[in-house]
């Protein structure tokens, strides 16, 4: 397919750019905010590119368009690029906080575009191997914990994420999302949520937010999630009936088991761009006319609980519904 990439950052040069040439897939055109920084992207890889307003025209003979602008741009680019009839991949999260417009993009009718969310650890070795042990355990907690640094300056290129208007919050939708969603995908919708967020940049986004889930079975977990100094942490740790299971670091493809028969490692080969099998599970679903790995309704989901949270803060930390009964 021939690819659009609306954005320039970190995870297009990294993950993105590399992980369509790699597949074979064809990116013949970029854009970005800065017209400049767009231009030197693209020049690397020979592309062609474009810079300046959101409402850049999407040039013709495009299948598919990558979506990695900040937040606040994730639907309208995605909106355009679905009403040109192309396929949309779109960075997580869909909106965060930012939920304006992204219920329309729900409701794609039979043989409609492919739309889908970068929620790749979905397709992680050993996220799928943790789904097999979840087939005959019921955990009764889980503990999520995330700590990197993060501190832009002024004239830092990723300064926008300290502001929610345009990044759709803070740690909890920038590094919480995919955390959320691989609960979501696990255990399904929780019918509660508590939340505090707090130290705020200037902006106003979080730099700690710490949520508390609920589910109807009776399955709690607890999240604690920091930009800080502090030594960097990134485990999910689920415990009940004896056994635990850690991925720790979560990135790292290693499962340890704890349970009445001992301890055991085992470790399941992380992909090192994990891009690659996002992009090819996306190219596979649009060429067979199924949903990709995150279809977008799901992200939605993502979206309720980051709403939800917000919403919990507001109130103290009171308990809330992220959806109506």
């Amino acid at each position: 397919m021939k690819w659009g990439i609306a954005g320039y950052g970190d995870i297009v040069v990294r993950r993105v750019l590399p992980a369509l040439r790699d597949l074979g897939e064809e990116p013949v055109y970029l854009w970005g905010r800065d017209p400049g920084r767009a231009a030197r992207t693209a020049d690397a890889y020979g592309i062609p590119a474009s810079g300046g307003g959101e409402r850049a025209a999407l040039p013709a003979g495009l299948d598919a368009l990558y979506v990695a602008t900040p937040v606040v741009g994730h639907v309208p680019w995605a909106v355009r690029a679905l009403d040109a009839g192309l396929h949309v991949l779109i960075e997580k999260p869909l909106a965060g906080a930012v939920r304006a417009g992204s219920d329309g993009l729900t409701a794609g009718a039979a043989g409609a575009p492919c739309a889908g969310v970068a929620y790749y650890r979905r397709l992680a070795p050993v996220v799928r191997a943790l789904r097999g042990e979840l087939a005959d355990w019921s955990p009764e907690r889980v503990d999520v914990r995330f700590r990197c640094a993060f501190a832009p300056g002024p004239d830092d290129p990723m300064r926008w994420r300290t502001d929610p208007a345009v990044s759709g919050g803070g740690v909890l939708a920038d590094a919480g999302s995919h955390r959320l969603d691989l609960l979501l995908t696990l255990f399904g919708r929780p019918d509660e949520v508590r939340a505090r967020l707090g130290d705020r940049f200037p902006a106003g986004a979080e730099r700690r937010a710490e949520v508390a889930l609920r589910w109807p079975s009776g399955l709690r977990a607890h999240c604690l999630l920091e930009w800080g100094e502090a030594p960097p942490v990134d485990s999910l740790t689920l415990r009940g009936g004896g056994r635990a299971l850690a991925l720790d670091p979560l990135d790292s493809g290693q499962l340890p088991h704890t349970g009445p028969e001992g301890r055991r490692r085992v470790r399941y080969a992380p992909d090192a761009n994990p891009h690659r099998a996002l992009i090819a599970d996306f190219v596979a679903a649009s060429a067979a006319g199924r949903p990709p790995s995150c279809p977008v309704a799901e992200a939605v989901l993502v979206d309720d609980v980051i709403v939800a949270a917000g919403r919990s803060d507001a109130v103290g930390g009171a308990p809330v519904r992220p959806w109506p009964e």
